[in-house]
């Protein structure tokens, strides 16, 4: 019983030996798999960045900034600041060109509500509304 033993801890020996590579068995080279991009990466660089306004430039539609939030929740939407990494799903890209400083000015100004006119002084004196008495008397005064 004891031999029986002993040959098999012999035999158990030799195979972590032959597979560990010491005697002719070739490792196979490890490469690490590359990850499928999935998103496009875009870097907040300018004062009054929002998710509309990037959501508006790569994708095309201002209404898909509930997605880019939905895939950037290391992020709070409300408080984008410079460096902050914007994730947008390969699957909603129309442009892989930088977001302009010069768009979102001009998004900025058109969602600007416009001011009211001003009306200019008239030449003329405006006489003021006369004052009404408490009681409205008829008849002659």
């Amino acid at each position: 019983m004891m031999r029986k033993a002993s040959l098999v801890l012999l035999a158990l020996g030799a195979l972590v030996f032959i597979n560990s590579g010491c005697i002719g068995v070739k490792k196979k080279e490890w490469k690490p798999i590359e990850p499928q991009k999935t998103h496009f990466v875009h870097t907040v660089q300018y004062p009054g960045e929002t998710l509309i306004i990037i959501s508006e430039w790569y994708t095309g539609d201002a209404n898909n900034w509930e997605i880019l939030a939905n895939a950037n929740p290391q992020i709070d939407y409300t408080k984008i600041v410079e460096g902050n990494k914007i994730f947008i799903p390969e699957n909603l890209l129309k442009t892989r060109e930088p977001l302009t400083e010069k768009f979102i000015d001009t998004y900025l100004k058109k969602d600007e509500p416009k001011e009211e006119q001003k009306k200019e002084p008239s030449s003329k004196t405006e006489t003021p509304p006369k004052k009404k008495d408490k009681f409205d008397l008829f008849g002659p005064k």
